[in-house]
């Protein structure tokens, strides 16, 4: 439990730091310079979007964990619908289709960013699987590798960020990957004791 609580503030400690780093670089920005100002504005909005959701998600799971525990799966759900949203867009179509004079805005010109714009759209046709089926064997590694596929995401944004090779906006995704990972990870678990003679009966091959 102290580790979860320890997990949670950090990723509210990520938000907040983003969040300031954001909006003093819009106070200190110029009039003068009224593109850099409001592309500043516009990545406080995002990181503040993000954060409320992200604030939203673990109140309200609270909520159903203390009054109706039964109903964590079906939240899950929910959360899992959120992230295939997020994965179609922005961080699908918009990175796939957007001009690349508006990527150039953002900082986002390399070719990598299209390629991970198709990959989005390839993991969320992956995870609407435990989203539709989630009895099927299947969603039980869907669910590991989600974990995994999300954590591995955030380190790297955040890591790239920190070494000064993607820009603010790209990393203002990181502590919301963070949260999906634990949330993958915690449903794996969950899966794995309600159907651990499924998953660990081997696979038929005919």
């Amino acid at each position: 439990m102290k580790a979860k609580k320890l997990f949670f503030w950090s990723l509210h400690i990520f938000f907040l730091s983003g969040l300031f780093y954001a909006f003093g670089h819009f106070l200190k920005t110029p009039r003068s310079s009224m593109l850099a100002r409001r592309l500043w504005a516009y990545e406080s909005w995002i990181i503040l979007s993000f954060y409320a959701l992200f604030v939203y998600l673990t109140l309200k799971e609270e909520e159903i964990r203390l009054k109706k525990p039964e109903s964590l799966l079906a939240w899950f759900k929910t959360v899992l619908s959120v992230n295939l949203l997020l994965l179609i867009f922005p961080w699908g179509i918009f990175l796939l289709v957007a001009p690349q004079e508006l990527l150039q805005m953002f900082e986002l010109t390399s070719r990598y960013w299209r390629i991970l714009g198709l990959g989005s759209l390839i993991g969320a046709l992956i995870y609407y699987v435990p989203h539709q089926f989630y009895k099927k064997k299947i969603s039980y590694y869907i669910l590991v590798f989600g974990a995994m596929d999300n954590f591995l995401a955030g380190f790297i944004l955040s890591l790239l960020f920190a070494l000064h090779k993607v820009p603010l906006i790209a990393w203002s995704v990181s502590p919301l990957l963070f949260y999906f990972s634990y949330l993958f990870f915690r449903q794996g678990k969950e899966y794995k004791k309600s159907f651990s003679n499924r998953i660990n009966q081997p696979i038929r091959v005919n």
